[in-house]
């Protein structure tokens, strides 16, 4: 019987690279050994992890920059350790979270003018900075505003208020390092991933596990993503025997997996990403060339096919569904790190000949918008993500969000600790910054004309008004110019200050490397007095197997003499035997002869 095709708006999608002069050249990507994406992207920029040599940093770069980028682009380096991940506010295009291994999280605002800049960004808009090791994961509520989740190697995941620069929730209970975060539908919950192979969901705002069970049983690296609005999550991981699977669970449930795909035998992590419009799951491993994409229905995950490439994805970031191209049918686009200098666009596309807008394949997306503010949101209420209809994005182009408003202030909350790697140098001049005031603005007194004058004294007397007033006028912009004076040069003496502090921190840094070394030259140096007693013990017990060697080769020496002895013995006993033997033969062949002779003398006698 011939097998039934599954019917599917999605079937035909199909990948399409973009052209090289449409990518992001002359890149430096860090490529480090903590799992991340490397890449994050939103309807106006493209972020990368920065290869900065030292310190940390991360570059944010206009989609219409596309092609080579000038060698001094600025980049956003305020982190004193390596930037493992980076995410864009869902509500603010120019808003970026970054996390490091400095154990600090920051929030940054892009610049308006950052096209033209030739220095680096180095203000983040706010510090969090209370974990106590490296910030490997950053995600932003979907639904509330402001209101980021970091996850740390401290083995904790803290939300933070980032309008009030607070931590506002920790959760714990981890066995080990956070391998990946993901907010609910909602924001309401949040599932985890841990090197110890489980899987948590997590009341956000309670700091509660509300459900826990045994994941992927490999050693290697797992993930984890929500289906949208549905109860059911996917993980990615590996089997014990390194096979990659990938792992559907009701979210009510976790004692055991729904369903579960065994892929092949690869060494690279898999990458979930969700596109919840199109209930469409796209897996991509890291080192591989390929994307796989299923269609997920009735609680299964059906493959649809797989993008092929010949160059292998380090790392890949998507672009939120109000930023793809619907007049070209596009359902989702990836950036991915195909090398450490290159970033390339891949377009995913539904085969569509109309040119109108199509409906069936366009449900409603988020606006950008946030339902909660932080402070319903952590008070318990919950709301739907806002969404939009995608016909405005055919009509109008690609959703850009945001507004000029400030998150906070730049200075570090008083309540959240810095970490020790942040070199305190930099924070008074930062302050020093901070403190110096803006020139004072020249309020123009308030200035009435009477009325039309009708005699000389009248004129007389609105000239000596107006002199007045202009004398007036002159000395607060006398007063202004001094009050800028001062500023500028208390902010000279800032940056002065600040670059005192970078070359502090910089020698701070040397230092820190130079102590490193010391400990791993300690650390080698127990390590080979370890081993020197290792060789020691097994010298000795070598010896003593040499003397319990010759005590046996002694004995056996002695049994052996005992042998020849035993056998000289027994030849004698056999020789003896033998001339017995030969004795009693002669004996009896006598005794037959006598015999014979008197049987012979008796018949005589008869």
């Amino acid at each position: 019987m011939a097998s039934v095709v599954r019917s599917s708006k999605y079937r035909h999608v199909y990948g399409t690279a973009y052209k090289r002069n449409e990518c992001f050249e002359n890149l430096r990507v860090a490529l480090g050994a903590w799992d991340t994406n490397y890449v994050a992207a939103n309807p106006k920029y493209v972020a990368v992890n920065w290869n900065a040599g030292g310190g940390g940093a991360f570059s944010v770069v206009p989609h219409h920059l596309a092609g080579k980028l000038r060698d001094e682009y600025p980049l956003f380096s305020a982190h004193a350790g390596a930037v493992l991940d980076t995410a864009f506010s869902p509500f603010d295009d120019d808003v970026i979270a970054s996390g490091a291994e400095d154990h600090q999280a920051m929030v940054w605002r892009v610049p308006d003018d950052l096209e033209e800049r030739e220095e680096d960004v180095t203000q983040p808009l706010v510090v969090l900075g209370g974990h106590g090791r490296k910030v490997g994961h950053v995600a932003w509520n979907p639904a509330a505003e402001g209101v980021l989740a970091a996850s740390s190697s401290d083995y904790t995941v803290r939300l933070w208020d980032v309008q009030r620069g607070q931590e506002r929730q920790t959760l714990r209970g981890f066995g080990d390092a956070v391998l990946s975060i993901a907010w609910s539908y909602t924001g309401s919950l949040m599932a985890a991933t841990c090197r110890d192979k489980k899987l948590r969901i997590f009341d956000a705002r309670a700091g509660t596990v509300v459900q826990e069970g045994a994941s992927h049983t490999g050693v290697k690296g797992s993930r984890v993503v929500w289906l949208g609005a549905e109860p059911r999550l996917v993980t990615t991981g590996f089997s014990r025997s390194s096979c990659r699977e990938v792992f559907l669970w009701d979210a009510g449930s976790l004692a055991a997996p729904v369903s579960k795909l065994e892929l092949d035998t690869s060494a690279g992590t898999l990458m979930p990403f969700y596109d919840a419009g199109t209930s469409m799951l796209y897996v991509a491993g890291k080192g591989d060339g390929n994307i796989r994409y299923y269609e997920y229905a009735d609680d299964k995950l059906y493959h649809l096919s797989d993008y092929q490439s010949p160059d292998p994805q380090c790392g890949l970031g998507v672009m939120p569904k109000r930023g793809v191209d619907v007049s070209k049918c596009e359902v989702m686009r990836f950036y991915k790190v195909a090398s450490d200098s290159l970033v390339e666009p891949v377009s995913f596309r539904v085969p569509r000949k109309s040119e109108t807008f199509q409906t069936d394949i366009y449900p409603p997306a988020p606006a950008g918008k946030a339902a909660l503010s932080a402070d319903e949101y952590f008070t318990g209420k919950n709301a739907d993500p806002v969404l939009v209809d995608m016909a405005t994005l055919y009509n109008k182009g690609p959703l850009v969000v945001g507004s000029d408003a400030p998150i906070a202030s730049h200075a570090v909350p008083a309540s959240a600790p810095v970490a020790v790697a942040a070199a305190p140098a930099v924070a008074p001049a930062a302050a020093a910054v901070a403190r110096a005031p803006a020139p004072a603005p020249v309020a123009a007194p308030a200035c009435t004309r009477p009325a039309a004058p009708s005699s000389a004294a009248s004129e007389t007397a609105e000239l000596s008004q107006l002199r007045q007033e202009a004398a007036q006028l002159r000395s607060e912009l006398e007063k202004a110019r001094q009050s800028a004076g001062s500023a500028e040069t208390r902010a000279k003496e800032a940056q002065l200050q600040l670059q005192q502090a970078t070359q502090q921190a910089a020698e701070g840094e040397q230092k820190i490397r130079a102590l490193q070394s010391q400990l791993d030259a300690v650390a080698s140096d127990e390590q080979l007095r370890a081993v020197e007693a290792q060789l020691k013990a097994a010298e000795l017990g070598a010896e003593s197997l040499r003397c319990e060697l010759e005590k046996a080769t002694s004995q056996a020496g002695e049994y052996r003499a005992q042998l020849a002895q035993a056998s000289a013995r027994t030849q004698e006993h056999e020789d003896r035997t033998s001339g017995l033997q030969k004795e009693l033969k002669a004996a009896i062949d006598a005794a037959n002869a006598l015999a014979a002779a008197a049987e012979r003398a008796a018949d005589r006698l008869q």
